[in-house]
């Protein structure tokens, strides 16, 4: 993780470190920085969740768990020990997780997702995938969840885990940021607003499973929503400085204005009460394997 380990895979950009796959329209850092925000980022949404998922698992069934876009492999390995009896598998574009010192029935493999994923049909109990909305086309969206769909057991579970684009009650410098975001996602082609329109499950409903659900969690942002409130304060500003050259280089941020803009919006915050959403999307392959057309 450290920058004199140069390597083909990564490209640096202002200080910060990225993936560096032309196929991949990913676009924030895969450095030790990001390592910790995805880590904090998971500890919140378990807090949130009450657990690390919400798919109605029965344990002693659950052989194979596949975590999509794993990061630091955080979950991977929470779910490798909530789960002794089955092998636990984490893939992500970036290898920034763990390869020493894990438990023994967790395993991972770097891939990038909009590939084949290399498992064959009906493999997994229980596939789970979170926060990729900064990574995925409207096109790649549904090339994942049908390989997703794949490679999902009959009767098996896939979760789906992603945060609204904006959020709620922002102050006139954090929509600002927010557009910016906006911007800058659509220059990769990506739509900030799609896990909203047409939504989480409308995507998996539309890769042929069935018993589709979701669950919206708003979350204060801020010191005024006690510790899960600072975290997620926390976790945004650590969001904004990350994608900070992508806004300057593919938004056309002016640098010194939107650093401006970070620091009135750490007062919005607060004063406007502004909140994440997030949601939770379950679904189950149908029982005969049939899919949708």
């Amino acid at each position: 993780m450290e920058r004199n380990n140069i390597s083909p895979d990564y490209q640096w950009l202002d200080g910060r470190r990225y993936h560096n796959n032309p196929d991949a329209s990913y676009l924030l850092p895969n450095d030790i920085d990001e390592v910790d925000r995805l880590q904090l980022q998971h500890f919140i949404l378990r807090y949130a969740i009450q657990g690390n998922f919400k798919s109605p698992l029965d344990k002693s069934k659950v052989r194979s768990i596949l975590d999509v876009g794993c990061g630091p492999g955080t979950w991977t390995m929470e779910m490798a020990n909530e789960f002794p009896d089955a092998t636990v598998t984490g893939i992500d574009l970036s290898s920034v997780f763990p390869s020493a010192i894990i438990p023994g029935n967790c395993r991972f493999l770097q891939h990038n997702i909009l590939e084949p994923f290399p498992f064959p049909d009906n493999h997994f109990d229980f596939v789970y995938q979170r926060l990729l909305i900064s990574g995925l086309t409207v096109e790649g969206w549904a090339k994942v969840v049908k390989e997703l769909e794949r490679i999902t057991k009959p009767g098996g579970w896939i979760e789906l885990v992603e945060c609204d684009s904006h959020g709620g009650n922002n102050g006139p410098h954090s929509l600002k940021i927010w557009n910016w975001v906006t911007t800058a996602l659509e220059t990769r082609g990506i739509d900030s607003g799609f896990t909203r329109d047409p939504g989480l499950e409308s995507v998996l409903v539309k890769s042929g499973v069935e018993n589709v659900s979701m669950v919206t969690l708003k979350l204060p942002t801020g010191k005024f929503g006690g510790k899960i409130g600072l975290l997620l304060k926390e976790n945004l500003f650590a969001f904004w400085n990350a994608i900070t050259p992508m806004i300057v280089h593919g938004a056309g941020a002016d640098k010194l204005e939107y650093e401006e803009c970070l620091r009135k919006a750490d007062r919005e915050v607060e004063e406007f009460k502004s909140y994440h959403i997030f949601y939770v999307a379950t679904g189950q392959k149908r029982e005969d394997g049939a899919v949708a057309l």
